[in-house]
């Protein structure tokens, strides 16, 4: 693409197409007139869903395999000449049969006016993929067009932070994510429901820890399969979500419908490369590889003997402070309870780096004698931080105090926030602590925006991260609350970055923090909150926010276990460079 004029703004369209199940010849036709429609509205780049050509919902590989494609093949040579004709440029997914070992693999291809692009097929396999598609083996790759960087991803994928980060790294300014979002049908048993998670409400994490426009489509309606009658139910939720992590449209979420096959709904955006780079630079510049080397780039067996292996009932609870006072001195805590402090703990909240300076103290002084005071008087478990000053340096230290009535365990902050380097230098270690309550890791609210730090805690099996928090973040989850089953769901209330951490980790997130104005840090955030660990934010006048816990956390369709023994670490070494 050596002297292409790259355009600096485009629209693009998550289009929600319905394929007919086993239908390859009319899918095409119907997704070529699709496209028509679509670049008829003057849109650079169009998204369509995964196996868009095929249908989704097979039961084995005979079954699926009539209906596979070739990359290039039928499909290619349908869409090829509709794009050279209009200047548009499209994604999409195929049920693809590689020529060579004629293994099916879950793709989708990236074309323009001047052909095919690239491909990618999907690493993050389901359990439903798995009966069918072969593991992707493309790795995770951007191609430069004249609209911008663009990384293909499929569904699942977006289970994993690593994927996205991949192409983040290689400067994606465009992620198209292609899915069937399915949902229990209305008539599940109990234990069918479990299953309920609905992989469209996650695509949030993408944008906001990667700088990104990400263009998601997905499909609505009902699909069955002929021979075995299974069905799934699809309902929406198709979207396109700017750099920052805000969303920016979406289609609307339905219940089940019967709808007829082809073009269902073209959801656009106006788009600024200018405003991914920006947003990518900066969070990419928060990165501390040396610290995610080796860890990251290792595969994890299922039988880590790191993992917590005996269930324990324990409470979690996350303080909360108004930003202008310190309530350290009213502090309590129970037995065999994790009590998280605002950050800073023994101050009323503040950016003045002068201030803290001033208050900085050494180890083993005022501010952890009082905790381990409070964790000593309640038999209970007691993190806070503080400014620490170690000889000629400055930290910001989260510490852990137990029931015995000392400390457990200190962490420096390893990723500083532009506060914190005002005044204190960087940890250079991470903290997971064995207790009889769980694996605690410790951190700072702040510096989960860096998803490598909870893969990290994640990956060293922690079961809860407590995170002293600051102000409430201004980026609060904005999945639509149709595509939760739990009776409180956290839009529009809950902080984003914790709350994702928190379900790509699998493990307990808790956050004391402050209220100011309407909006709270204090907050419980689950690893499953679309079925079964609501969110919980603190209540505008209480001092916290408290839950009866079960700990290593209760799981539906994934726990941490599945998570990490799923993962393709084979493609991880750039997230260690």
């Amino acid at each position: 693409m050596d002297n292409v004029i790259i355009k600096k703004s485009s629209k693009v369209a998550a289009v929600d197409f319905v394929p007919a199940w086993g239908d390859l010849d009319g899918n095409i036709r119907r997704l070529a007139e699709a496209a028509e429609k679509v670049a008829e509205q003057g849109v650079d780049y169009a998204v369509f869903p995964e196996t868009a050509v095929s249908g989704y919902l097979f039961s084995d590989s005979a079954e699926l395999a009539p209906y596979l494609d070739t990359i290039p093949g039928k499909t290619t040579a349908a869409i090829l000449p509709i794009l050279a004709r209009t200047g548009m440029y499209m994604s999409v997914g195929i049920a693809e049969r590689d020529t060579d070992t004629g293994l099916a693999y879950n793709s989708a291809v990236l074309m323009g006016p001047e052909g095919i692009i690239g491909k990618y097929r999907k690493i993050g396999l389901n359990s439903q993929d798995q009966k069918v598609f072969a593991p992707g083996n493309t790795g995770v790759k951007t191609f430069n067009t004249p609209i911008g960087r663009i990384a293909l991803l499929i569904c699942y994928d977006d289970t994993y932070w690593q994927y996205v980060r991949l192409a983040a790294l290689e400067g994606a300014q465009i992620i198209g994510w292609h899915s069937v979002s399915d949902r229990m049908m209305p008539n599940a048993t109990p234990a069918e429901m479990l299953g309920d998670h609905s992989t469209v409400a996650h695509v949030q994490h993408m944008s906001a820890f990667n700088g990104a426009w990400v263009v998601c489509a997905t499909r609505s309606g009902i699909e069955t399969n002929p021979i075995t009658h299974g069905q799934l139910y699809y309902n929406g939720g198709s979207s396109v979500w700017a750099p920052s992590g805000h969303k920016v449209a979406q289609s609307p979420v339905l219940s089940p419908l019967e709808l007829e096959p082809g073009l269902n709904g073209i959801f656009c955006a106006t788009i600024s490369l200018d405003e991914a780079d920006k947003q990518r630079e900066a969070l990419l510049a928060k990165r501390r590889p040396e610290l995610y080397f080796p860890t990251l780039a290792f595969h994890r067996s299922p039988t880590d003997i790191n993992a917590t292996t005996t269930k324990v009932q324990t409470t979690l609870i996350a303080a909360q402070w108004d930003k202008s006072t310190s309530s350290l001195d009213t502090a309590t805590v129970g037995e065999n309870e994790l009590l998280v402090l605002p950050e800073l703990s023994a101050l009323p909240y503040t950016n003045d780096p002068n201030v803290l300076l001033t208050h900085a103290e050494k180890q083993g002084g005022t501010f952890e004698q009082t905790i381990t005071k409070i964790a000593a008087a309640g038999k209970g478990y007691v993190v806070g931080s503080y400014p620490e000053i170690d000889v000629d340096k400055l930290y910001h230290t989260v510490v852990l105090a137990g029931p015995a009535g000392e400390i457990l365990a200190r962490y420096r902050v390893t990723h500083l926030n532009e506060r914190d380097k005002g005044w204190a230098s960087a940890g250079n270690a991470v903290s997971v602590t064995s207790t009889p309550i769980g694996r605690i890791a410790l951190a700072a609210a702040h510096e989960l925006e860096v998803p490598e730090l909870g893969g990290l805690y994640s990956t060293l099996r922690a079961d809860i991260i407590a995170a002293p928090a600051g102000l409430p973040s201004d980026l609060r989850v904005e999945i639509e609350s149709h595509l939760f089953s739990v009776d409180n769901p956290p839009t529009g209330r809950a902080d984003f970055i914790p709350y994702a951490i928190a379900t790509l980790n699998q493990l307990w997130v808790v956050c004391g923090g402050r209220h100011d104005r309407d909006f709270t840090s204090a907050a419980i955030y689950g690893p499953e909150p679309v079925v079964l660990t609501p969110t919980l934010t603190a209540e505008r006048d209480a001092a916290d926010v408290r839950l009866q816990a079960q700990v290593p956390a209760p799981y539906t369709w994934i726990n941490q276990e599945r998570l990490i023994s799923g993962q393709q670490a084979i493609w991880f070494p750039p997230l260690t460079a």
